[in-house]
């Protein structure tokens, strides 16, 4: 296959589907084009998403996986509660994204 051609994980919809998320973006690779985080309580319930770092989702291995495996795209955010007033969760799930790549030792990989 071309090497243009590539895949975007959404981390909930993976989970969700009971794949193990850290190990499907070990195996994209270089063919993962794109990521969709968010967070959830309970991997069986889209309905249950919260601020990223609220929840279950294993934010700092998917950034160390990202990080092992060279990921040069982009990382969306995608936080589809409190539709009212989102900017809190919203700004919540940056700081806590950004926190967490930041304790992670880039020499150690």
């Amino acid at each position: 296959m071309d090497a243009r051609m590539g895949c975007c994980i959404d981390v909930g919809h993976a989970v969700r589907a009971g794949t193990n998320v850290v190990q499907a973006i070990h195996e994209a690779g270089p063919r993962l084009f794109n990521i969709h985080m968010k967070d959830l309580t309970n991997f069986q319930s889209k309905e249950s998403q919260v601020a990223v770092g609220e929840g279950k989702m294993p934010v700092r291995e998917i950034f160390e996986t990202l990080i092992l495996e060279r990921y040069q795209g982009f990382i969306d955010l995608e936080y589809e509660v409190h539709p009212d007033d989102p900017i809190p969760g919203v700004t919540d799930s940056f700081a806590y994204m950004r926190d967490v790549k930041s304790r992670i030792v880039i020499g150690d990989y």
